[in-house]
């Protein structure tokens, strides 16, 4: 994710009733609607004025370590810190810390497979987490993330996981330490830019945001239908009225004017395991041969950043404009879902 410059998030989202990208049959007028706005959840939020205690010393042990540590969001429910350390290598000094996932925990989300690999919130946590340590740490030039896999989720020689972020790396997403260090305004923009469900995981046949018309026809093959809205936008729908996926096409912003993914619409029904897949990506799945709830949506991926009378937005890590949703029917299921891109003007 790429930080060029600060965008405010209330002006963002001030701007969504100018304009709502509807998608295939289900075009939202926000006009004149009530539009209620979020906070981001508290418990993912570290405040700006107690970053100083964030700071760890160069000789502190891991029972100190691990104190500071747990002032942070927690990367899972059912994750729990086991050591943490400074370490000294080639590349410079390192923060490692090594969190035990707890077998019990993990499996009251009652998914079959590791919750940890469909975390929705996992990684960008982890990479708030660890641009948080560094801000307040100079001299820490990356962090290492190991998670130890119970051995009910263990297959072959998998037992832990292990993620790194570089001082480096950060620099390359042009974030600015020094700025935010001086900057309330840009700390908190940056968190609530990086706070969003991971967007890696949200594709239909590896078709996602931002891809391509000629990869989605090699992905999916030629449509069941195809509109020309005019000029500016077309839609492809595999499958019929009754269980269908449609990829909504718009020239891109970089003034190519290629066409790009800009938002993909799931009709489900309650049988529909193609459908499904983005779902599946986060391990949110609806129960046999039932639709999903908004119940089981809430619960796994807590309150909304907004919601539109009868749907509910979540952002997501690829873009400040980008959103996951949810339409629900009047008894509460999900009827539609999806992701799409925002075209919302900004002065």
């Amino acid at each position: 994710m790429i930080i060029k410059n600060k965008l405010s998030i209330c002006v963002v989202l001030s701007c969504i009733a100018f304009a709502l990208v509807g998608c295939s049959r289900t075009a939202v007028n926000v006009q004149g609607n009530q539009v209620t706005q979020k906070v981001s959840v508290e418990k993912n939020y570290f405040p700006y004025e107690n970053l100083h205690e964030l700071s760890i010393d160069k000789n502190a042990d891991s029972e100190n370590i691990k104190s500071i540590i747990n002032k942070l969001p927690m990367l899972a429910d059912y994750l729990e810190i086991k050591d943490a350390k400074i370490e000294n290598t080639d590349i410079g000094v390192g923060l490692v810390l090594e969190y035990n996932e707890i077998y019990d925990k993990a499996k009251q989300l009652k998914l079959s497979e590791n919750p940890l690999y469909h975390s929705p919130y996992f990684n960008t946590f982890k990479f708030n987490n660890s641009m948080l340590l560094m801000l307040e740490n100079d001299y820490i030039s990356y962090i290492k993330t190991e998670v130890n896999i119970p051995k009910e989720y263990v297959e072959g020689t998998d037992k832990k996981r292990v993620d790194v972020i570089s001082r480096e790396s950060l620099l390359q997403k042009n974030i600015n330490f020094e700025y935010m260090k001086e900057n309330q305004s840009y700390y908190n923009e940056l968190l609530e830019f990086n706070n969003a469900i991971y967007a890696d995981r949200l594709f239909y046949n590896r078709i996602r945001l931002g891809s391509d018309e000629e990869t989605l026809i090699q992905r999916n093959g030629d449509p069941d239908k195809k509109e020309e809205k005019d000029d500016l936008e077309s839609i492809y729908t595999y499958g019929d009225e009754n269980s269908y996926t449609s990829f909504k096409l718009t020239p891109k912003n970089n003034g190519s004017g290629e066409p790009e993914v800009s938002a993909i619409v799931v009709h489900p029904s309650k049988e529909d395991i193609n459908g499904g897949e983005l779902l599946y990506n986060l391990g949110l799945l609806p129960n046999e041969n039932e639709y999903l709830k908004k119940v089981q949506v809430r619960d796994y991926l807590g309150e909304p950043v907004f919601e539109i009378e009868n749907a509910d937005y979540y952002r997501i890590s690829s873009d400040i404009s980008d959103y996951l949703y949810f339409i629900y029917s009047e008894g509460g299921e999900v009827i539609e879902y999806g992701v799409h891109k925002w075209i919302i003007p900004v002065n």
